[in-house]
């Protein structure tokens, strides 16, 4: 028995819980349908060089994070990869092989080998029945699905200790059915003497298990690689805890049960089997993470992939170069109109077109909940829906309001009385004394609504009302109303974040984005991940209410920001569907702005048009008429069967920190995120601290969501969207008849059918500030340099000319 699990069992509640928890840290966690957010599924393997990483995942798991040999064969053929960007791959490694070696070691790469050596994995497998490790796969997942569904399951169980563990094990005892008709053989007397505190059944099991330390973590994370979704779920459920300032230990009670079943597989594993299991024990290494040990034709792969990245961002620098020879220097004649989007790669390229021969309008790029982290309250007994990113916890609560209070109160009544309605009928067409007679009533109530729907008639979706007109700011905690101090404090914080803090114009534009769509359980992921999977309308509009506070603006001018009484603030949502940007309080403009009001409406306008034009051919409407394709994407937002109403985050590729006349003009494509910044105004670094810690995060997640679903899609994509059951109302979807949750992005998110839509790249990073402050940050910030040093993205800065300089660490 090793050292740790001595102490482990010398002081079982406090070291098994880290033990086991230790081990969940490798998996990343995820959000609920109505808040999902793209997650990097590789966050907690991050302390690790990805080649080891890489390596690790293969051998635990049998997981792939590359491409298949091909796809690097045939962009070097295309000569998407050329052979200068291959040589400097090869040179960034400090290799002294030559591109013809590479290319041959690529080609003759045998993938890599799992090690296995899970008992449950040694069993016979019964003549046209899954395995018994299958078996206890989906016996886990029908029984996380019926502990975690809260909103769609009618009978509930009658267990509420609120232990996972205890919820499985007396699930298992009534029926353990995974046993049923293998060799595995278990029985309720087997789990009889298990206690239901899972704590002392995982002192209990470890003290059983056979496995060194080292085999018991590799072990556990394979373990809980066989159930990607729950495990992930289960991660979810404790980081969000975490935010709250609660404990939780969900996915270490997943883990227990899924060692649970190796406990038991041991005792039973037939004595012809215990030989080839004890070999497979004998025959695992703990290498996994040692980079260093890689051979030509295991960094091969791991070459080309570099050579792939290298050459988009050369073709970045080339335009980066472009747009610093025609920019103007210093500019400081305040424009016409300033308008702030989201750093969404999809706001890219309307900014351009906004921007577009029109030298007094300047865009400006910021998250997009607008540094407001508010959970949004509306009338009725729906919950309050954060409206900030996944990585952050809420601080105040915006509550709707008529303007009203007597009003309020009947609005909150009716819709109180509607959903109390609902649910009677509910109960009564799902009881178990419920008649066919009722349940096929009930039933043709929808037929009007599928008619409807099948005309494409339904505009619920497509012509929301981003809240009632009028709200209160309060705190989360306690409710109190936001003092002025710290209304200023958010403008502030905001402004300089986006580094305004003069030169106002006369209309500064806040604009949100959104999407519409219908009959579309991945909807928040086309949505704004800065506003939790929300559109960012909302945040909008509480920060305009702000920036045109008169006691705000008082209180700035006295911090050295001094907004003038000629600019006015206003907000607006852009549908990223259609390409429609609708402005939020147009009424409460100001007569003596109503002329550059309707010029910045006619920009705007004239910008969805091109944007549209542009985007025609990658959603298959090229040559398509102009009104033709906006009625068509129009169209998309109501079609209950439309699969991919368009494109969102595909193709990202690389986050620029820079002012925008550092780009602007240049045509990127739609595959950069762009957030303003101005090393000028940022001396002491703590701007730019917080957006490689925040925005960069982010942008981090985003890319390796995408990535993954594209190089591992069968463990890290949705899989089929036409396929897909939602489980819980909102936990996530299972595939077919699948019991496992599917995570990260359906297949028709990234592909078209033909080809793949988003090429897998590690983020590009590319910071426009002296080295001596970003090396500040890296110092500062672990997690940060983390990402960095392990070559999880790329991180460069932006020369004066243009160019990219690759950072050394």
């Amino acid at each position: 028995m090793t050292a740790k699990l001595a102490v482990a069992l010398a002081a079982p509640e406090k070291e098994v819980t880290a033990l086991l928890s230790g081990i969940c840290q490798t998996i990343a966690p995820i959000w609920p349908l109505d808040r999902w957010i793209a997650v990097n599924p590789w966050w907690g393997l991050r302390d690790m060089p990805i080649i080891g990483a890489a390596r690790k995942l293969q051998r635990n798991a049998g997981i792939g994070m590359l491409m298949p040999a091909e796809f690097y064969l045939s962009a070097l053929e295309s000569g998407r990869i050329r052979e200068e960007d291959l040589l400097e791959a090869i040179s960034e490694r400090g290799l002294e092989v030559s591109g013809d070696a590479v290319i041959g070691a690529l080609k003759r790469s045998p993938g890599g080998t799992r090690q296995v050596f899970s008992a449950l994995e040694h069993f016979p497998v019964p003549d046209s029945r899954p395995s018994p490790a299958a078996e206890v796969r989906e016996q886990v997942g029908r029984v996380c699905a019926r502990f975690f569904d809260q909103r769609q399951s009618r009978w509930r169980s009658e267990d509420d200790s609120g232990s996972l563990f205890a919820f499985w094990l007396d699930q298992t005892r009534i029926d353990p059915w995974p046993g049923k008709g293998t060799e595995l053989g278990v029985t309720r007397e087997a789990l009889a003497g298990l206690p239901t505190d899972w704590r002392q059944a995982a002192e209990r099991i470890i003290e059983d298990l056979p496995y060194t330390e080292g085999e018991l973590e590799a072990l556990g994370h394979s373990l809980l690689c066989g159930l990607p979704g729950w495990a992930s779920w289960c991660r979810g459920v404790d980081w969000r805890a975490g935010l709250e300032g609660r404990t939780s230990d969900v996915c270490a009670e997943l883990l227990t049960i899924l060692l649970a079943w190796e406990w038991l597989a041991i005792e039973r594993l037939p004595v012809k089997r215990k030989a080839a299991w004890q070999r497979s024990r004998g025959a695992w290494t703990d290498t996994a993470s040692d980079s260093s040990a890689l051979d030509l034709l295991e960094m091969s792969p791991w070459l080309f992939q570099r050579a792939f990245e290298l050459a988009w961002a050369r073709s970045l620098e080339d335009r980066l170069i472009k747009a610093a020879s025609h920019h103007e220097k210093d500019k400081v004649t305040p424009p016409a109109i300033q308008a702030a989007f989201c750093i969404d790669v999809r706001s890219e390229v309307f900014r351009r077109h906004l921007e577009a021969g029109r030298p007094g309008i300047q865009t400006i790029g910021f998250a997009g909940f607008f540094g407001v982290p508010v959970t949004h309250q509306e009338p009725g007994p729906r919950e309050d829906e954060p409206r900030l990113p996944g990585l952050l916890a809420p601080s105040y609560r915006f509550n709707e309001s008529t303007g009203n209070l007597t009003d309020d109160m009947d609005l909150n009544r009716r819709l109180d009385q509607r959903e109390m309605t609902r649910e009677s009928v509910r109960k009564g067409k799902y009881s178990s004394l419920s008649t066919f007679t009722l349940v096929e009533t009930t039933g043709l109530a929808w037929a009007w609504k599928l008619i409807r729907d099948s005309l494409h008639r339904n505009s619920a979706s497509a012509a929301r009302e981003e809240g009632l007109g009028e709200g209160r700011l309060c705190h989360v905690h306690g409710g109190d109303p936001v003092r002025d101090e710290e209304r200023v404090a958010i403008v502030e914080n905001l402004l300089r974040g986006m580094s305004l803090t003069s030169n106002f114009g006369s209309l500064l534009l806040l604009v949100g984005h959104g999407t519409h769509t219908d009959n579309n359980p991945n909807e928040a992921g086309l949505a704004c991940g800065a506003c939790g999977g929300k559109n960012g309308g909302i945040n909008a509009r509480i920060a305009v209410e702000l920036l045109n506070d008169r006691i705000v603006r008082e209180g700035l001018a006295e911090r050295g920001i001094r907004i003038p009484d000629y600019c006015w603030a206003l907000a607006a949502e852009h549908c990223t569907v259609t390409d429609k940007v609708r402005i939020i309080g147009r009424d409460r403009v100001p007569d003596s702005h109503l002329i550059r009001l309707e010029e910045l409406e006619r920009a705007l306008a004239e910008a969805g048009h091109e944007t549209r034009r542009e985007r025609a051919t990658s959603l298959g409407l090229n040559g398509t008429m102009d009104k033709q394709l906006e009625q068509e994407l129009s169209r998309r937002t109501r079609n209950w069967a439309e699969i991919r109403p368009e494109w969102g985050l595909a193709n990202n590729a690389a986050i620029i920190f820079a002012k925008r006349q550092r780009s602007r003009g240049a045509n990127l494509g739609g595959r950069c995120f762009l957030h303003d910044y101005d090393p000028a105004q940022d001396e002491e670094g703590k701007i730019l601290e917080v957006l490689m810690t925040a925005p960069m995060v982010v942008a981090n997640w985003i890319n390796l969501q995408y990535f993954a679903s594209v190089t591992a899609p069968t463990v890290y994509g949705a899989g089929n969207k036409l396929l897909h059951s939602v489980v819980g109302g909102n936990l996530g979807v299972i595939e077919g008849n699948g019991t496992d949750l599917r995570i990260g992005l359906p297949i028709q998110s990234v592909h078209d059918g033909r080809l793949w839509r988003h090429e897998p790249m590690r983020l590009t990073v590319v910071i426009d500030a002296p080295e001596a402050r970003i090396r500040a940050v890296l110092e500062k910030h672990p997690d940060v340099a983390a990402l960095v040093n392990n070559h999880w993205l790329w991180l460069y800065q932006l020369g004066s000319g243009g160019e990219l300089i690759p950072w050394k660490g």
